[in-house]
């Protein structure tokens, strides 16, 4: 996920940028902040005196995070062999080479760029030709999420005859889908976000104090998501498919429909939409996830960037918004200037119908996507789904900004295989809950307890809220509370084999007052936890740190990797700035990177890149880099196929902006092209070895 710019000024890689947004706890735009972690840290001290003798505490102390932290036999799949052995890959160096690089034996295709066409009758991309009608028929810019789907015949062909997924099609593959998502499939679908539009970086001469009306329009079709289909080649290539009837593009200006508590409410209606019913376009599309049904969750994060004159809002509409403003006076963006929903000052609500979990049936081109309301409002990162024993759904998500929160909700109602229709509205009816990271028996060892904290009327401390104004002010509603301030919770991922959660804490360098979930000051280089619960409808978790980022080689970085004692040793490569998340089938954890080069108050000096660190195993923690990106590039995704035998990833704002001169991919069209990738070793097995 990014900032709202970037440019050659390290601060803005250090994310000192933010605005009012991301405030520290106890200022005026958060008044209920929940309770200090210093006074958590001191009863956990408190109880630790009263172990009976050094030698118990002792004990406690050394005793491996991965042995206390184990999952119940029932989240745990039977394993045959260590997963991490299968991570034998030769390790890419750390570097600032001009173009990705991989292990020996792996090649890189680049499968899509900004602007080119995804459809017969959409022109091919030209620097100095483009129109809004042509980039909402072309691949959008700045890509981030990354996710595949096996596409089968059925759904193909019933697409393919009637525009749409036909019923009998619809209950198929609600029945295969969860088999055919791990299989080999040679036709399938992917989804590719587009999280923002840098105009510098797109048109020629862009004066970024006046664009013009041909600009901003282009640039709002330029954001959202596509739609693609690839088939896989006898050569182990995916290739793009443009005459495939199931792409398609969702832009800024695309009507989606608002699903669940909020829809229809008073301050979800504009002049446009007197009923609140219908929203045009998602914004800041960042990170999200799969459903166990088949559908996309992607995210709306950074969208107050997008909105002007927020001091003319006033009353209700101003309060749900109060801990998460748009700017005062004008934005850097100046879409206010040319449509009018994007000025505060006309339509006080629009703001409002933005910042929820869009959901998107990949399958059924004639469905509209839906706004989850039910999930909440705040900058979404990252939308992971696991089932209960029950069959009710969680779905785990981050609030990407600094001292914000981790979420979870539950549905009311419960999967149901057999019946693909029943599930598409599951997310409109559950519950949202917030996490409380508490300190365990001993503080200071990276580990403890957790509880999540309702967020509804039902919780008496919100008992003078609505559910509306819960879901409309969700920060505000998570400091009432007293959920646990976190270093920018970004991506969130579920492991297919333990149901382990893991979360990236991407920074903070605002930290001033460690705690235990937290616990560096000005945490330049974040860190990755690991939240075990016994089943995803508990409302306690265990949780510990599986990685301190930073180099192992420098002591001041307090770098911890798994259960390894010498990192060193071990081989473990730098890594800063975690962002996106996956696990292969074997349950490695794989990490994009976000702002390595300029991480710290020096700087990683390093192309941001992908990771791949066993979570289980004799190996846990053998952190080592697999992939380095391009000067200036965020690597995002990141995803697998479901035989694993292909990575994808996207190369987000390549050599942007002045920092980097050289142009990527190529420079024939004069600007750099975010790009969908493909990584496949040359000899056709599994990624990894």
């Amino acid at each position: 996920m990014d900032d709202k710019t970037h440019a050659p000024n390290p601060d803005n890689f250090r994310w000192d940028n933010d605005g009012t947004a991301d405030v520290l706890p106890g200022t005026a735009t958060r008044p209920t902040a929940g309770e200090p972690l210093a006074s958590v840290i001191d009863r956990a001290i408190s109880r630790r005196a009263l172990l009976k003798g050094s030698a118990v505490a002792g004990a406690t102390l050394v005793i491996a995070p991965s042995a206390l932290l184990a999952p119940s036999p029932a989240a745990a799949a039977p394993r045959h062999r260590d997963p991490g052995s299968r991570l034998t890959f030769e390790t890419v160096p750390p570097g600032n080479e001009p173009d990705i690089v991989v292990p020996p034996g792996y090649s890189v295709d680049i499968l899509l760029r900004w602007g080119d066409p995804l459809t017969p009758a959409a022109p091919e991309f030209d620097v100095d030709q483009q129109s809004p009608a042509a980039q909402a028929q072309q691949f959008g810019f700045n890509a981030d999420l990354v996710l595949w789907y096996p596409l089968p015949r059925l759904v193909a062909r019933s697409v393919g005859i009637r525009g749409r997924l036909g019923a009998i099609a619809n209950r198929s593959l609600g029945l295969l889908y969860p088999r055919l998502a791990t299989q080999t499939s040679r036709h399938a679908l992917v989804v590719v976000n587009h999280e923002y539009t840098s105009g510098v970086d797109m048109f020629p001469g862009y004066d970024s104090a006046a664009p013009t009306a041909e600009q901003v329009r282009i640039e709002i079709e330029a954001h959202g998501f596509s739609i693609v289909e690839l088939r896989l080649g006898d050569d182990g290539r995916w290739r793009f498919e443009r005459g495939s009837p199931f792409n398609r593009r969702s832009t800024g200006s695309t009507p989606i429909e608002i699903a669940g508590p909020l829809r229809g409410h008073a301050l979800m209606r504009t002049s446009a939409d007197p009923d609140g019913v219908e929203v045009l376009g998602s914004l800041n599309n960042c990170a999200g996830g799969k459903t166990p049904w088949g559908t996309i969750l992607t995210c709306e994060e950074n969208f107050d960037q997008y909105f002007a004159n927020f001091t003319a809002v006033t009353g209700a509409s101003r309060a749900v918004s109060e801990r998460i403003p748009a700017p005062d006076g004008a934005s850097e963006r100046r879409w206010e200037d040319v449509v009018e929903r994007f000025d505060l000052a006309k339509e006080p609500n629009e703001y409002n119908r933005f910042g929820y979990v869009v959901e998107v049936d990949p399958y059924d081109p004639g469905t509209p996507a839906k706004k989850r309301t039910a999930l909440g409002r705040f900058k979404h990162e990252g939308a992971a789904a696991r089932i209960a024993r029950d069959g009710r759904v969680a779905i785990y998500s981050g609030d990407d900004a600094r001292f914000e929160y981790v979420y979870k909700f539950v549905s009311a109602g419960t999967y149901d295989r057999f019946d693909r229709a029943a599930n598409l509205d599951l997310l409109d009816r559950g519950t949202l809950y917030v996490a409380r990271f508490d300190v365990g028996d001993v503080a200071g060892d990276d580990m403890g307890d957790g509880v999540w904290l309702e967020l509804s009327p039902e919780n008496p401390i919100l008992a003078d809220w609505t559910l509306e104004q819960i879901l409309l002010d969700t920060r505000g509603a998570a400091d009432a509370v007293g959920a646990t301030p976190m270093d920018r919770p970004e991506d969130v991922e579920v492991s297919p084999q333990t149901g382990k959660v893991y979360i990236a804490l991407t920074n903070n360098s605002r930290r001033t007052e460690p705690d235990e979930a937290n616990p560096r000051i000005a945490n330049e280089h974040g860190h990755i936890i690991e939240l075990i619960e016994d089943d995803p409808a508990d409302l306690a978790f265990r949780w510990n740190i599986l990685v301190k980022c930073g180099d192992p080689a420098v002591a001041e970085h307090e770098t911890r990797f798994g259960d390894v004692t010498d990192p060193i040793a071990a081989g473990i490569s730098p890594i800063a700035d975690p962002d996106n998340l996956v696990h292969d089938d074997d349950g490695n954890l794989w990490i994009a990177t976000d702002g390595q080069y300029f991480s710290g108050s020096v700087g990683f000096g390093q192309n941001d890149g992908i990771f791949a660190v066993p979570v289980e195993g004799t190996d846990r923690g053998r952190l080592r880099q697999f992939l380095s990106g391009v000067p200036g590039g965020e690597v995002c995704g990141p995803e697998f196929s479901g035989d694993n035998k292909t990575f994808f990833c996207a190369i987000q704002h390549p050599h942007d902006g002045e920092a980097f001169a050289k142009l990527w991919p190529t420079d024939e069209t004069r600007v750099s092209r975010p790009s969908l990738v493909a990584v496949r070793r040359n000899d056709g097995r599994k990624i990894g070895r």
